[in-house]
């Protein structure tokens, strides 16, 4: 079956000397290729009982808010599989909470579900990865959380059990239903990171005529996650040639869709185009990984009530001005290849680069500093003692040293 066609770019976009030139440093290295089927296209959600047949489920479980529960779209997504109410586990939260994943796990143990598909967000992914480990593990999340130890390394346990198949659905661009990595949030406001390919759903279903359907501003908070997502991938220490590609054939694909958003002129090609980049960024970042921008989101977003993308539509300017010292090269690479992205932004220098990243929150009208989000300034101090144990920072181009750096950051952003 085929669906709509992909964006169309002109000859060689996204692909110039400078843009390239600093991903042909070639050194050894190791690459994790997806595991997982992606159908692509406008209305290709139509394919979902076709890609459950294939993989021979019977007793498949839908992970989604209560917002997404109630939606026109996905109560005939559940009317088409001829799913019961209980086959529909709509308790998601915003950072998908920890207490859904063990509700979900409950209740897909309960139904003898041999299959859970997310529709909606990153916080839909999260938790139904969540519930995976957790049907795997018999609900024992916490042994296989990600931590930084104090010598600066990475502990990651893996869980060896077989996994539910998972299938993903998103509605936004968030990324999460690509990576390995999740995250789920306690009672407290601590977000708590897991990490494991095995977790990740084996079916993805971009649809953009879904995404079409989400509002502007959800949509650009999330889009500005994507591109954050196809920045760091750019400049992390954890990079290789193949995830450059995805990277920087992402960046000029996102702004595109993102730029048009914000008019409030995007069309079909313009939410495909948005969609790619975001599966590229989502590639890309599976194996470069995310720094110390991630890192922030992480925990400053839970922590002071804003969404994940809102968090790093606002911070990740400051990110960038604050690793610019170390990734002067990328950045003026990332300023070539946003050229690229045909809307009538020009950026020639890095300094350029990180404008034009701003410049797309302002046109869409988010928020550009944490005090006009309603964050609280006293609270800086102490998160940025938290964030300074995150995982990510081993990845982060220039050092983060001390807490003292990342308060001054976050000063930066407030």
């Amino acid at each position: 079956m085929r669906y709509g066609g992909g964006p169309r770019t002109r000859r060689g976009a996204g692909i110039s000397r400078r843009a390239a030139a600093f991903a042909v440093k070639i050194t050894d290295f190791a690459y994790n290729s997806p595991a997982h089927r992606l159908v692509f296209g406008w209305g290709c959600r139509a394919a979902l009982k076709d890609e459950l047949k294939r993989l021979d489920v019977r007793r498949p479980m839908l992970v989604c808010s209560p917002r997404a529960g109630r939606s026109s779209e996905l109560l005939k997504l559940a009317s088409s599989l001829g799913l019961t109410d209980e086959s529909v586990f709509s308790e998601v939260g915003l950072h998908a909470p920890l207490r859904s994943a063990f509700e979900g796990w409950q209740r897909a143990r309960a139904l003898e579900a041999d299959c859970l598909i997310s529709f909606g967000g990153g916080s839909a992914s999260d938790t139904m990865k969540g519930i995976v480990l957790a049907c795997a593990e018999d609900g024992r999340l916490l042994e296989f959380t990600l931590e930084r130890l104090p010598d600066g390394t990475v502990k990651n346990p893996l869980s060896t059990r077989p996994k539910l198949p998972g299938i993903a659905i998103p509605t936004t661009v968030s990324g999460a239903d690509i990576t390995p990595a999740f995250a789920l949030t306690e009672e407290t406001g601590k977000k708590i990171l897991f990490r494991d390919a095995s977790v990740a759903p084996r079916v993805l279903v971009y649809d953009p005529e879904l995404m079409a359907s989400v509002p502007a501003r959800p949509m650009s908070e999330s889009g500005m996650n994507a591109l954050a997502h196809t920045i760091e991938a750019l400049y992390s220490k954890a990079r290789n040639p193949i995830s450059s590609i995805h990277a920087r054939e992402a960046v000029p694909l996102l702004y595109r869709g993102l730029h048009a958003i914000a008019a409030g002129s995007a069309q079909r090609d313009d939410y495909t185009a948005l969609a790619l980049g975001a599966y590229y960024a989502g590639v890309a970042i599976t194996n470069a990984r995310t720094g110390l921008h991630h890192s922030i989101c992480h925990k400053l977003g839970p922590a002071v009530g804003l969404t994940h993308g809102l968090t790093n539509s606002i911070v990740l300017p400051h990110v960038l001005q604050f690793n610019l010292p170390a990734a002067r090269e990328e950045l003026a690479a990332m300023a070539e290849l946003i050229g690229n992205a045909g809307v009538g932004v020009t950026a020639r220098t890095p300094e350029e680069a990180i404008a034009a990243v701003q410049g797309l929150s302002k046109r869409a009208g988010l928020p550009t500093r944490l005090r006009d989000a309603n964050v609280s300034r006293e609270k800086l101090p102490a998160l940025a003692q938290v964030i300074l144990n995150e995982p990510g920072l081993a990845f982060n181009p220039r050092p983060v040293e001390s807490a003292a750096q990342i308060q001054a950051l976050l000063e930066s952003a407030w």
